[in-house]
């Protein structure tokens, strides 16, 4: 039998234990109080008086948690500009069912398969944006090629919304999707995409090394913070830097002029991806993948630079532009578009044609216009790693804007035209045999797409050739 102490008569007799028990209900009655329980019920009662209806307890579990939530995050601005838009990515109704089953394209390409992908896209989006299950399946068993353009994108959606989603679980608000899970994802060239620079690395930060793979991860830049300009600094710098090393495995150099010319070429598309888009952030991706095709020991450069927002055209029909004077052309060439018949519906309309016109030098929704150079140079410098702007099977700079596509493979050359009172010299990129660009376009290259993309996104895809390979082939020859 155990022996009563005089520890135990203070803490376990009777009278210790319901004082513990009055003090315990009075802390829980003061907390209630303070929370304001008792006005609420009180509130209840009374309204069910009035009202001659039975009273019933309020849950106080599901009071507290309305008391004690945090305010409820806001969505990113990518998100906000996006959900805001009519057939955002592509004009096709959602399914009526919304069962989270995805099976990613068999080219999940913005270039090849833009139609299928975007539409892809669409749903996904709003599936997250819309929450409508619990579990979210992306299977890859049906994929045969990811391009960094189409795997951009939706690696951007899915952080954006995961961000979200944890943002909401800290502050206490319930979130209907648990998880978010890719399948069937084993082949080879996609477990390269999703471990170098795909959803695993940039969002989980897996990132796993392969010996035929040289990536350059996600980089995002705020244009709104302070060190804004020393960020882009540092993403150039990077960028020339992955360059340098991709093309060091092709056994090639760059001059020291050639070198000095991507850093202004790679620093002014940056600058515009930042300046000319209604939101802030700013996106660039890519990866080098060497192999053997044919017997021949090439590489492959690929390069994202994408952000969200008003579209090439958009900015500059705003009437806010800055840049009265290119605006004033772009009028002028419509007007002799429209005089020829140029312009068709959903096939050729004045917004290709400004987005086309916004590429050539000089052209820029900034009011200094004559830094303009910034989207052809960026195609001239990048097609030339190649030593050659000819055509090859393989190589293309794509822009896709709202409903324009722009594809740049070599089949048409950029050309340098003189024009103006002082004789300047402009480089150019028509798309057609007289290199003019008062005249129509080839629509192969230069389309008007029925799906909208929410933003501006240059796509490059290059195909480097080893240089030993090459002087080993002419020496045989």
């Amino acid at each position: 039998m155990k022996k009563v102490t005089s520890i135990d008569k203070l803490y376990f007799s009777k009278r210790s234990q319901a004082k513990s028990l009055k003090n315990a209900k009075r802390k829980i009655r003061n907390h209630r109080v303070k929370l304001g329980w008792l006005k609420y019920v009180s509130d209840i009662r009374s309204n069910c008086k009035k009202k001659n209806i039975d009273f019933i307890e309020p849950s106080f579990e599901i009071f507290r948690q309305s008391k004690t939530l945090g305010e409820k995050p806001a969505y990113s601005e990518a998100i906000r500009h996006i959900a805001s838009l009519k057939n955002v990515f592509s004009d096709e109704d959602l399914p009526k069912n919304e069962d989270g089953k995805f099976i990613v394209p068999d080219f999940f390409s913005l270039t090849e398969k833009y139609d299928i992908s975007l539409k892809f896209l669409k749903r996904l989006f709003y599936c997250l944006y819309k929450q409508k299950v619990e579990t979210i399946t992306i299977d890859y068993s049906q994929c045969q090629r990811i391009d960094v353009d189409a795997s951009a994108c939706m690696d951007i959606l899915l952080r954006d919304f995961i961000s979200f989603y944890e943002k909401c679980k800290r502050r206490g608000h319930k979130v209907k999707v648990l998880r978010i899970v890719p399948i069937n994802y084993k082949a080879d060239h996609i477990v390269k995409v999703l471990f170098s620079i795909g959803a695993f690395s940039s969002i989980k930060g897996f990132r796993l090394k392969f010996e035929d793979i040289l990536s350059y991860p996600l980089s995002i830049a705020d244009s709104t913070v302070s060190k804004a300009s020393e960020i882009r600094e540092v993403h150039i710098t990077d960028m020339v830097n992955h360059v340098l090393e991709c093309m060091a495995k092709m056994n090639r150099t760059l001059t020291a002029d050639a070198e000095k010319n991507l850093f202004q070429v790679i620093g002014e598309i940056l600058i515009n991806a930042e300046e000319h888009s209604s939101c802030k952030m700013r996106y660039t991706v890519g990866y080098f993948q060497d192999t053997n095709e044919n017997g021949e020991h090439i590489g492959i450069f690929h390069l994202v630079i994408l952000n969200f927002g008003q579209t090439i055209y958009e900015k500059f029909s705003d009437p806010s532009c800055p840049n009265k004077e290119v605006v004033k052309q772009m009028r002028a060439l419509s007007d002799i578009y429209t005089k020829k018949n140029f312009f068709s519906k959903a096939e050729f309309e004045e917004q290709t044609l400004w987005t086309l016109y916004a590429l050539q030098q000089g052209a820029t929704s900034k009011a200094e216009w004559r830094r303009g150079n910034g989207s052809i140079a960026f195609i001239d410098s990048f097609f030339n790693l190649k030593d050659s702007q000819d055509k090859d099977n393989i190589s293309y700079l794509s822009i896709v804007s709202g409903n324009t596509r722009i594809i740049f493979d070599g089949t048409y050359r950029i050309k340098e035209v003189v024009k103006g009172k002082q004789n300047e010299k402009f480089k150019m990129m028509t798309f057609n045999d007289e290199g003019e660009i008062e005249n129509k376009p080839d629509q192969k290259f230069v389309t008007f797409a029925n799906n909208y993309f929410p933003g501006t996104i240059i796509s490059a895809k290059i195909c480097i050739k080893d240089k030993n390979t090459e002087i080993s082939q002419n020496e045989q020859s």
